[in-house]
């Protein structure tokens, strides 16, 4: 994980520029320093006017300085994507900064960290080539004590390359840059699969720039592995430092650890102090915490996160040389791979979850813009998420932490990649890099590898006239051996399948078949694109293109991601005679198969089913989707299907069809589930049937609901006399009367003359 600081004179590099595409970098978790000062600000920005080659070429630039752009230099913010800068460039673009270096960091050791930069960097300090690097998430840095000048000004150039896909036939299946759902996915501007798709680039300098400082060592990575015993009493905080030492020779140094209370009141451990002999270069680190009684990390429906901060300092007697902090939490995450159930610290777990991109611009995001896309979530019970094919921003880790939300986490690998050694070893090293990178964030239990490899996706061969029903299966099985032992305390998934996706009533067959058994215990995608509200649809489109009857219209509809085919033809959706029509009636049916999948699912946990995902939460950019709350964050109906259909406690209603005609019966399935780790003895399960407020039906049960538990409880018969709508409503209460769960559901009885659903398109 740790590959060493860099200056920019070491020779050996200099002859061999190349080495620094292996060497110029690390991957930080240091969270809290000695010293630390912001690079933010306004920088110089200019695209390189050469036009991109047709091959797609990521080397390093080595040590001597290309001929810089003879255009006007503009200005821009850094950190930010540039396309949010009003710079919609692809490929090469330059960035330059001036700033001082301060007096008090001569003799020092002084670092320059990218904490974000999509998708290459090739960065010079006064004329000195400091390094390379590869991969539009992880953090890196260059040592460069020996590269500042300490009178005028220090000029900083990088060189940043967010190319594009070379276009040609099946571009897409071949593709190069690790960069998951931000170089091709359905909800990219254009879609997946037209020839715009690559549009509205996502480079930049996105995340901060600054310079950290320390005394002749540096710690480089902290990694916390939290140890706990069979029944919680004792813990162990495991603590894993590469400690940088350039200049000193073999000394012993005094490492201090101290262990407090982040969110939670208690008594600080320690400090608790050891010796350490080191070496100059790279040092390995291993060092330990006792815990007595400590405070578990427990997601938010089942208990507090706590969350412990861990300070190392390594000093020279007196003499503070480095320090380091971060947070992490003590608990265990297990996923049984015969049984296929998790497991949070010994209990067990059902994930109700949802897919997440908060946008295609990560410098777009803010803590609180995270925060309320969390509280947003947490309204509707959900409690985990997945970061769906990309790494995010760093605060989204750290909020869920805080707000005890689990994240399932994917790496940036989104359908077809090409099968050479060489992206083979480079997805290696960043997948490495993401682990090492997150590891410390106990809200995340798991690592997926890619998503839909095209040897698992048949489908593709509709897509793509050179398919091969076997490409990456060898990357992904050697990806997956190449990780092993990288974290051993986290479920490793190699590929989330075609079948964890069954998208039944969207892309194939009807809602209804989630009601059949499934065999997989993992589903982590399901759903169905709904229009947003009137005002949010008319910041996208004119008043003309709100009902479009053309087809350059419809183009312009599909460009933002609306699925015509899929609307009209497979979910047979109405558009009706009006916007507000249209908008209702995908909305409509986006909450149903919603709410009818989650149930579906739920009523099967454990067998086998363990974890639900459902796509999309949010939509991540001006565009009408999958997303449930739209990119200016309001709320379609969907959100609230799925609050009913989350309920830690719910009252589950089994409906085989939304419409029953005359003379047919009614018959509905009532179940009891119950997510909590509490038991509910006499629970009060109640029922009603009604048309026109008028109640037809009606029943009552007690029951014993165990926690973590789901049973049948009663059956509703019923022949209809009249048409119209009718509306079931279930409620379950504890032995006290206190609702712990409500539901409903409303179904319509026709005339089989009025059987009509087809689409008005």
């Amino acid at each position: 994980m740790f590959l060493g600081c860099l200056t920019a004179t070491h020779p050996r590099l200099i002859a061999n520029p190349h080495l620094f595409h292996a060497q110029a970098y690390w991957t930080p978790t240091v969270t809290q320093t000695v010293n630390q000062t912001s690079l933010a600000g306004t920088w110089e920005f200019q695209a390189d006017p050469q036009p991109p080659a047709d091959k797609l070429v990521l080397q390093p630039s080595g040590p001597d300085l290309p001929p810089l752009p003879q255009g006007q230099w503009q200005k821009i913010t850094v950190p930010s994507n540039w396309y949010l800068q009003g710079q919609d460039a692809s490929g090469v673009v330059w960035y330059r900064h001036q700033f001082r270096a301060n007096d008090r960091w001569r003799r020092k050791i002084t670092r320059l960290v990218f904490s974000g930069v999509d998708y290459t960097a090739d960065v010079w300090l006064n004329g000195q080539y400091l390094g390379f690097h590869e991969g539009y998430f992880q953090p890196f840095s260059f040592d460069v004590s020996k590269a500042l000048m300490f009178t005028g000004q220090n000029e900083l150039l990088v060189r940043v390359n967010s190319p594009l896909e070379p276009e040609g036939q099946d571009w897409s299946l071949r593709k190069r840059l690790i960069k998951g759902i931000f170089s091709h996915h359905d909800t990219r501007p254009g879609g997946a699969w037209t020839d715009r798709g690559q549009e509205k680039n996502t480079g930049g300098i996105w995340a901060p720039v600054f310079l950290q400082v320390s005394d002749q060592v540096a710690i480089e990575t902290l990694q916390i592995t939290p140890e706990l015993d069979t029944d919680h009493q004792q813990a162990t905080a495991k603590v894993d430092l590469v400690v940088n030492s350039p200049g000193l020779g073999k000394t012993t140094l005094d490492a201090h650890m101290k262990l407090e209370p982040e969110n939670f009141e208690g008594v600080p451990i320690g400090p608790i102090q050891v010796q350490r002999t080191l070496h100059q270069g790279a040092n390995h680190l291993k060092l330990e915490v006792p815990v007595d009684d400590p405070k578990l990390w427990w997601s938010w429906e089942h208990g507090d996160p706590n969350l412990y901060r861990l300070t190392v300092q390594l000093a020279d007697g007196n003499r503070l040389l480095d320090k380091a902090s971060d947070v992490f939490g003590f608990r265990t995450i297990q996923f049984d791979p015969t049984e296929k159930i998790w497991r949070l610290n010994g209990r067990r777990l059902f994930l109700r979850g949802t897919n997440y991109i908060a946008t295609q611009w990560l410098s777009e995001m803010t803590p609180d813009k995270y925060q309320t896309d969390i509280d947003l979530m947490k309204a509707v019970n959900i409690n985990t998420v997945r970061v769906h094919a990309h790494v995010i921003g760093k605060e989204f880790y750290e909020l869920c932490d805080r707000n005890g939300v689990f994240i399932w986490q994917d790496f940036p690998l989104q359908w077809g990649y090409e099968d050479t050694p060489q992206f083979l070893k480079e997805a290696t090293r960043q997948a490495k890099d993401m682990i090492g990178y997150l590891y410390n964030h106990p809200s995340i239990l798991a690592w997926s590898l890619h998503n839909e490899p095209p040897w698992d996706a048949d489908w593709m061969k509709y897509k793509y006239e050179s398919y091969n029903p076997e490409q990456n299966r060898e990357l992904d099985a050697k990806l997956f051996a190449n990780l092993q032992g990288e974290d051993p305390t986290r479920l490793l998934h190699p590929v989330s399948t075609v079948g964890e996706h069954p998208w039944w009533g969207w892309y194939s067959h009807t809602m209804y078949k989630y009601a059949e058994p499934t065999t997989e215990a993992i589903i982590s995608e399901f759903g169905a694109q709904a229009l947003p509200h009137i005002d949010s649809l008319r910041r996208i489109f004119t008043e003309d293109e709100l009902w479009p009857d053309t087809e350059a219209e419809w183009d312009k509809w599909l460009y933002h991601n609306f699925q015509r085919h899929e609307t009209f033809n497979i979910a047979k959706v109405p558009m009706g005679n009006t916007t507000q029509e249209f908008i209702d009636n995908t909305q409509q049916y986006q909450s149903q198969l919603i709410q009818f999948a989650a149930e579906a699912y739920r009523r099967q946990r454990y067998q086998p089913v363990s974890s639900i995902f459902q796509f999309m939460f949010v939509e991540d950019w001006p565009s009408m989707n999958w997303g449930i709350v739209d990119y200016w964050r309001q709320p379609k109906p969907g959100h609230e299907a799925l609050k009913w259909a989350y309920q830690p406690v719910l009252p589950s209603i089994a409906w085989p069809q939304l419409t029953w005609t005359l003379g047919e019966t009614v018959e509905l399935e009532l179940w009891a589930i119950n997510d909590l780790w509490k038991d509910y003895p006499e629970a009060i399960f109640t029922y009603a049937l009604r048309q026109n407020q008028q109640r037809l039906k009606s029943g009552q049960s007690r029951i014993n609901l165990a926690a973590d538990s789901s049973q049948p409880v009663d059956k509703i018969f019923f022949q209809p006399q009249n048409l119209g709508s009718y509306t079931v409503t279930a409620t379950l209460k504890d032995r006290l009367g206190t609702v712990l769960g409500e539901n409903q559901f409303v179904f319509d009885v026709i005339d089989r003359g009025d059987q009509t659903n087809e689409s008005t398109s």
